[in-house]
């Protein structure tokens, strides 16, 4: 394994790399999952059995030595399209060779496992930005972090918001079509496959819909940590939903903006959640998309009829 090249850990590089994770204590991305990914997936390398079900994932590593400079885990997303960076983990305050090399790394056992976007998120600001836009990632969408309030409130019988059925995957698609901007939709998921991926990387436990004419009007999912809403309308739809986030999301949870919704932010802010920080959401597209190719007609009698 060179210093400047990340490379796929075996199962005995894995046994090396665990005992080292407390020097590797810088964390480059945003972190958003309640459990550690990166140590599972390496439980899982090690060829131990019955283990709680983990995603599918990708572990590359820069070593010197006997030694890491760094490692990266990505997991797989559904749909197998997109993968998101889990973690990133550096052993010096700044490495930004470190960096493009496991990123580098990530990318290139994503493209031989099929996937064809990658993921990370990461908080505005960052030092190691300059380092993420080296090796290819761009921002398709800026999302603000609020904290819900401590005053809570509970859903009415007369919220528009029922839990969603597996039947209204397609309607939350079209959705995410009318509430999303175009150029954020190109970057991020311009079909279904990488929209599952997307959804998926919100890590919801609880998803809710409402009904509207000729289709779904809203749509929020909730995790362990997040919240994220998706509405074509606003102004009693907005309060709806907040009331549905109030009402199920973990007492300690963030509401998550992204830049194009500014009326859910206005709403957000008028109920006193408080502002937590920015960070940004890039992808790294490992395949280009090609459309098909026009076909021209053909006059039928310039085709030659066997005789």
């Amino acid at each position: 394994m060179s210093e400047r090249v990340a490379e796929a850990l075996s199962p005995i590089d894995a046994a090396t790399l665990w005992p080292q994770l407390h020097r590797l204590d810088t964390e480059v991305i945003a972190l958003r999952g309640g459990q550690n990914l990166l140590i599972s997936s390496g439980l899982a390398a090690t060829g131990i059995t019955r283990l709680p079900k983990v995603p599918r994932t990708a572990v590359v590593g820069v070593r010197r030595g006997l030694s890491y400079r760094g490692v990266a885990v990505a997991r797989q997303l559904a749909g197998g399209a997109g993968w998101d960076v889990a973690s990133l983990r550096i052993g010096r305050p700044k490495d930004d060779e470190a960096v493009v090399a496991l990123l580098a790394g990530l990318s290139r056992e994503v493209a031989l496992r099929g996937g064809r976007i990658l993921y990370l998120r990461y908080a505005e600001g960052s030092p190691h930005g300059a380092a993420l836009r080296r090796a290819g990632f761009y921002a398709s969408r800026v999302e603000r972090l609020y904290a819900l309030r401590s005053e809570r409130a509970e859903a009415t019988p007369n919220n528009p918001f029922r839990p969603a059925q597996r039947s209204d995957r397609a309607g939350i698609f079209r959705l995410y079509c009318r509430a999303v901007p175009e150029p954020v939709r190109r970057n991020e998921a311009p079909g279904l496959q990488e929209f599952r991926a997307v959804l998926d990387s919100f890590d919801c436990e609880q998803e809710f819909v409402a009904d509207g004419d000729g289709g779904l009007i809203g749509w929020a999912g909730l995790g362990e940590r997040e919240a994220h809403l998706l509405l074509a309308e606003g102004g009693s739809l907005i309060e709806a939903a907040l009331d549905v986030v109030e009402a199920h999301a973990p007492r300690h949870g963030t509401l998550v903006v992204a830049e194009h919704q500014p009326a859910i932010e206005t709403a957000a802010q008028a109920r006193g959640y408080p502002a937590l920080g920015v960070r940004l959401m890039c992808a790294r597209r490992l395949a280009e998309a090609e459309t098909l190719k026009e076909v021209a007609a053909v006059p039928v009698e310039s085709f030659p009829v066997p005789q």
